[in-house]
């Protein structure tokens, strides 16, 4: 909805405004404190008081402690709002214990009676986003206190602050619980999935229901169920990689509408992908390869070891491997999707590791061994996987939901389009 000409609202030089808020600087309403230059030879692994670094922000903890002395202005406490000075400028309010502020992380404090601390970190999380967007894409991303300093915001009067905070802060803890349900469910899905693929579920006995392994033997993968097979993943299933018309963005071969999978696609879509970035023409097809709805597709480049099925027919790249012809009288699909999941780390680790380049190659996969229960198990081991998967799944979109939320929300209260409502105390103040 437009502000413009509104009754109740003034047009200013950030737009139109409520009468009773201001256009000001943000350097009037805020202190910035950059962090110290350290000695790195007092840096500790295990002792001192912790420092707190870029990667250390939105984790919420750090590995790195302090064992010199230090000025108390360095400080920083749970709840101090804190900004990545490089990269993406993240912003956050601190989560862990006591810790010392480095070098390249901004604390930004509220000046007294001027700005509400809450309320102040949702608009300096505003604001950087303005000042990103200004800063073109082919430039190293650096921040300056003037950066903020010098950035005109609409200001409200305290109370209002206050009311913003509080609504906001609440759409901020209902995140906060989400993303502790999804981390103790990834753990449980860990843990899980450890002893499935070294223990099984058991043998059906004649009713029907599940009775655990009694014995086990030695392999190359460590003790699994008598009854289960090691395999090389080519004993199973033949191992295909992707390829890419040449040159790239050749007219002859791109732009059509042959879906062509990427990495993106898997990141955004998880375990059933339907591509929607890139696509290629039918001769552009020709020199790729084309795989059908249902494939098990790897990613062998970059972020090794993501499996996922295709959801359409489409295209995969050399940045993919594939298995197809997979012998399913041995194989559960459903099974060795998860199991490659499982293996993630162990094939980025045998990937070869060249510069800033990671590679699995076809080679490697074919001869990568896997535990191979007897099909009735795999599945039921399988569907016990996609139990986890759907709980992560409705976890994730109800994050997603109230991410929406919150940025409507900013957009809406920050801007004054919405209007809170104040209790009578607060007006009277």
């Amino acid at each position: 909805m437009s502000l413009v000409g509104k009754p109740g609202y003034k047009e200013t030089a950030i737009g139109w405004i409520p009468n009773d808020w201001n256009s000001e600087q943000l350097g009037r309403f805020i202190t910035l404190l950059t962090g110290a230059p350290f000695k790195s030879e007092l840096f500790s692994s295990d002792e001192g008081i912790p420092l707190i670094r870029i990667r250390d922000l939105l984790r919420g903890f750090s590995e790195t402690g302090y064992v010199g002395e230090y000025d108390d202005r360095y400080l920083v406490e749970a709840g101090d709002v804190l900004v990545g000075m490089d990269g993406d400028f993240h912003v956050v309010r601190w989560k862990g214990s006591r810790a010392l502020l480095n070098q390249r992380v901004l604390k930004i404090s509220a000046k007294p009676g001027l700005s509400d601390e809450g309320f102040l970190f949702f608009l300096v999380a505003s604001a950087i986003g303005k000042i990103q967007d200004g800063i073109s894409a082919t430039t190293v991303k650096h921040l300056s206190t003037k950066d903020l300093q010098n950035l005109t915001a609409a200001i409200p009067p305290l109370p209002e602050q206050q009311k913003i905070a509080a609504i906001l802060t609440a759409v901020d803890d209902k995140l906060d619980i989400i993303a502790r349900q999804i981390e103790s469910t990834q753990t449980l899905k860990r843990g899980l999935m450890q002893t499935l693929f070294s223990r099984g579920v058991g043998t059906q006995d004649t009713n029907g229901r599940w009775v655990p392994h009694t014995e086990f033997k030695d392999s190359e993968l460590g003790k699994i169920p008598g009854g289960w097979d090691v395999v090389q993943i080519q004993a199973i299933a033949e191992v295909i990689r992707g390829a890419s018309p040449r040159p790239q963005g050749d007219p002859r071969y791109y732009g059509g509408d042959v879906p062509r999978l990427m990495g993106a696609d898997v990141t955004r879509d998880g375990k059933w992908v339907t591509p929607r970035i890139d696509f290629l023409t039918q001769e552009g097809a020709k020199r790729s390869r084309p795989c059908t709805k249902g494939t098990l597709t790897i990613i062998c480049s970059g972020d090794v070891g993501i499996p996922s099925f295709l959801a359409v027919d489409a295209c995969i790249h050399d940045g993919f491997l594939a298995l197809i012809n997979v012998d399913e009288l041995k194989a559960n699909k459903n099974y060795l999707y998860h199991v490659i999941y499982s293996l993630k780390q162990k094939l980025d680790a045998s990937a070869t590791h060249g510069g800033v380049f990671t590679n699995l190659t076809t080679g490697i996969l074919k001869e990568f061994r896997l535990p191979l229960p007897p099909t009735n198990e795999q599945e039921k081991i399988a569907l016990t996987l996609d139990i986890m998967d759907e709980k992560l799944a409705i976890a994730a979109k109800k994050r997603a939901d109230y991410q929406t939320l919150k940025q409507g929300l900013m957009q809406k209260l920050l801007t004054g389009e919405w209007r809170v409502k104040l209790d009578k105390e607060a007006v009277a103040a």
